[in-house]
């Protein structure tokens, strides 16, 4: 959850901004080339959001966390190669899921100021749109018209009531002297979304082509479980403990392992969906003056992985001896599996 942290008063307030940008797809753990070609999606995820926290007391405290989605996506119609077709996009903004957390200590801080662990449960509400609607054409670049955006990573919501169990850790190392002061953590977040379909047509249905019935329970959105590990350090900079200003400066490392399952813990499984998880590894900083903080971080993916099969795409465009274009068979490798090389993440975090 963003924004949570120590903190020394009785509210802390954030502001956050993640940004990444794919345009390549992959299935299994390789780059899908043809379909990138073929279909040269691009998608922008832009995401905004506000942090409250308030400390109920010395062990106990609450988060809620409002998100501002403001994302982009394009691809090639139809998609036969840049060549061959025309690009069209759409936007999508608005407030999304609204969650509230509330975890606490294990230990009492006053007894373990240097080590602790803390246990969240919470609740992520249904506030985001899951069906925002833009003119979209079919597969073919014919019948403009309006569709649910896809793909689902594009809507402010999933449509589900989930519920959030999750963790914090950290330990300040008080030996060796080379690592004195230095801060590990570790952090995980499982969401549950109980509910199978939320109703929204799904790229599947979307595209217009004659369907199988390999497709037939695809046709609608599915709400999927997510989950994120996370572990890290924090260490102030050699030799700055003098210096009035790189002594606030503390450089940061973080590895994280996020992704969709392909099987909820609750509830079915029906819907589309596209499971997957990725690995990062995020260099950055936080400067702190007072009771204000920044935190800089750029997570940079080295390992992922597209579950193959749950996202294919039905149809293959043909050209026929005429010139004109239709729909054709399936193909397995057709998968909407689009993964940013890197991102940033940017957060000002001010307690009062």
């Amino acid at each position: 959850m963003p924004g949570l942290g120590a903190t020394g008063g009785k509210f802390q307030l954030s502001a956050g901004w993640r940004y990444a940008s794919a345009d390549r797809s992959y299935f299994n753990s390789r780059y899908n080339r043809q379909f990138t070609e073929l279909w040269g999606p691009k998608e922008r995820l832009s995401v905004l959001d506000v942090t409250a926290l308030y400390r109920i007391n010395n062990r106990m405290r609450v988060t809620c966390v409002v998100p501002i989605p403001m994302n982009k996506f394009s691809m090639i119609f139809p998609p036969l190669g840049i060549d061959q077709g025309s690009r069209h996009g759409w936007s999508v903004s608005g407030i999304g899921d609204v969650s509230l957390y509330a975890q606490s200590f294990l230990f009492d801080p006053k007894d373990h100021p240097f080590e602790n662990i803390s246990l969240g449960v919470g609740i992520k509400t249904p506030s985001g749109n899951w069906n925002a609607q833009r003119f979209i054409p079919n597969e073919l670049g014919l019948d403009l018209r309006r569709r649910a955006a896809y793909p689902p990573a594009m809507q402010p919501g999933d449509g589900g009531t989930g519920m959030l169990f999750g963790y914090d850790a950290f330990k300040v190392m008080r030996s060796p002297q080379i690592l004195r002061g230095t801060t590990l953590f570790s952090s995980g977040l499982y969401l549950a979304n109980p509910r199978g379909t939320n109703g929204t047509a799904s790229i599947i249905q979307s595209l217009g082509v004659p369907l199988s019935p390999a497709f037939a329970s695809r046709t609608t959105n599915s709400v999927a479980d997510t989950w994120s590990l996370e572990a890290g350090f924090s260490s102030q900079i050699p030799r700055t403990w003098e210096h009035p200003l790189l002594s606030k400066v503390r450089v940061r490392g973080t590895f994280n392992w996020s992704g969709l399952r392909s099987r909820d813990i609750f509830g079915n499984n029906r819907g589309f969906r596209q499971p997957g998880w990725a690995m990062s590894f995020a260099p950055g900083f936080t400067f702190q003056h007072k009771h204000h903080m920044l935190i800089v971080e750029v997570p940079i993916i080295f390992g992922r992985h597209i579950n193959p099969g749950a996202t294919a795409l039905p149809g293959a465009p043909t050209v026929r001896s005429d010139g004109s274009i239709a729909p054709g068979g399936i193909n397995p490798n057709r998968q909407m599996g689009l993964v940013a090389p890197s991102s940033i993440s940017v957060r000002y975090v001010r307690t009062l």
